[in-house]
C-alpha cells in the first residue's frame, strides 16, 4: 500500500523537473493520483478521499506557477466528492483522470490548427523556452507542408530552450540557437514569436523567467508575440501570484558565490496582455477583454482553495 513516503517519492521529480513543460507535467501527474489510488481497497471512503486531497495538494504545491496541476488535482476533487463507497471513488477518480487527459489532447489540437495560419510561410519566426504546447504546433506545422525556421534562446538558468531547439530539429525544422541576451541580434529578423504559458487570469499570463523581455523587445520592435495555452491554464487572479513562490535554490546559478552574494533564483513571471498579440487557446485567440468570461466560471474544491490548503 502507497505511503506518505511513496507519495513524497513521487512528487519529487515533478517538483524538481525545470525543463518541461506545465501541459507535459500534468500528464505524468496522472500518473501520480493512478499510483497512490493503487492499493487503497482496504481504505475507508474518508481514507481514500484524504489521500486524493493530499496527493492534489502535494502536486499543486511542487509546481505552484503550473495551472494544469492544480485543475489536474480540482477536477479528482470534485469528481470523488460525492461517492459514497471505495469503488465509486476509484471509478470517479478514474473518469476525471482520463477526460483530463482527452482535454490536454483535444485543447493541442485545436491550437495548433490556429496556430498554422499565425505562421508566416518562409520567414524565421522566434520561440521561447520549452513548452509542449509550442513543439506540437510548430512539428503540426511543418508536418502539413509549411517551411520556417526558428530562433531559440537558451532560457536561462535551466537551459529549458536548448531541449526545445532539439526537439524542433528532430522535426526537420532547421532552427538558430544563441544565448538570452544575443537575441537583440536575431530577434529584429523574425516575423513572428511564440511562447508556451503555465497560468492565465486577468492581469496577465506567466510564463518563464525572460518572457517579460521577450515581450517588450517584440513590441519595440513590431513583432507579434503570441503565448499558447489550454483554458486549463486559467486561475483566479489570487492563485495566479501564487509563482511568486517559487524560488530556486540560488546554487542553481552560481555554485561558489562570495559571502554577502544573494542569489535571485525565481523562474517563472508575469507578462501583462498588452505586450502579447493574442493568447492562442482551445477557444480561440483571446485578448484581455475576453478573460472575465473564463475564471468566473471556475469552481475550486473546498480542500485546494488557498485558505484551506495552506498555501496562504
Amino acid at each position: 500500500m502507497t505511503s506518505v513516503q511513496d507519495l513524497n517519492d513521487l512528487v519529487v521529480p515533478i517538483r524538481d523537473d525545470l525543463t518541461s513543460g506545465a501541459a507535459e507535467i500534468a500528464l505524468r501527474a496522472i500518473t501520480v493520483f493512478q499510483t497512490m489510488l493503487a492499493g487503497s481497497e482496504s481504505l475507508s471512503p474518508d481514507e481514500v478521499r484524504q489521500r486524493l486531497i493530499d496527493t492534489a495538494r502535494a502536486l499543486t504545491e511542487a509546481q505552484p506557477a503550473m495551472a494544469p496541476l492544480f485543475h489536474l488535482g480540482n477536477s479528482v476533487l470534485q469528481a470523488t466528492s460525492q461517492a459514497k463507497t471505495v469503488a465509486e471513488i476509484h471509478e470517479h477518480c478514474n473518469q476525471a483522470l482520463s477526460a483530463f487527459e482527452k482535454r490536454l489532447c483535444q485543447s493541442a489540437a485545436v491550437i495548433a490548427d490556429l496556430v498554422y495560419d499565425l505562421i508566416p510561410p518562409g520567414e524565421l519566426i522566434f520561440a521561447y523556452s520549452f513548452s509542449s504546447t509550442v513543439v506540437s504546433c510548430l512539428l503540426n506545422a511543418r508536418s502539413r507542408g509549411k517551411f520556417f525556421r526558428v530562433v531559440s534562446s537558451e532560457a536561462r538558468p535551466s537551459m529549458e530552450g536548448r531541449k526545445l531547439a532539439s526537439t524542433l530539429a528532430s522535426g526537420n525544422i532547421e532552427v538558430m540557437h544563441t544565448f538570452d541576451t544575443a537575441i537583440g541580434l536575431v530577434l529584429p529578423n523574425c516575423r513572428a514569436a511564440f511562447m508556451g504559458c503555465d497560468c492565465v487570469a486577468r492581469p496577465g499570463v506567466v510564463n518563464k523567467v525572460g518572457s517579460w523581455l521577450l515581450a517588450v523587445a517584440c513590441r519595440e520592435l513590431g513583432i507579434p508575440l503570441y503565448a499558447l495555452s489550454g483554458t486549463e491554464k486559467f486561475v483566479v487572479d489570487e492563485r495566479l501570484f501564487e509563482f511568486e513562490r517559487h524560488e530556486r535554490p540560488g546554487e542553481e546559478v552560481w555554485s561558489e558565490a562570495p559571502s554577502g552574494v544573494r542569489v535571485l533564483n525565481r523562474q517563472f513571471e508575469l507578462v501583462p496582455f498588452s505586450l502579447m498579440a493574442g493568447l492562442v487557446t482551445d477557444e480561440g485567440i483571446l485578448q484581455e477583454k475576453d478573460i472575465e468570461k473564463f475564471v468566473s466560471k471556475l469552481d475550486v474544491h473546498e480542500a485546494l482553495k488557498l485558505e484551506n490548503a495552506g498555501f496562504a
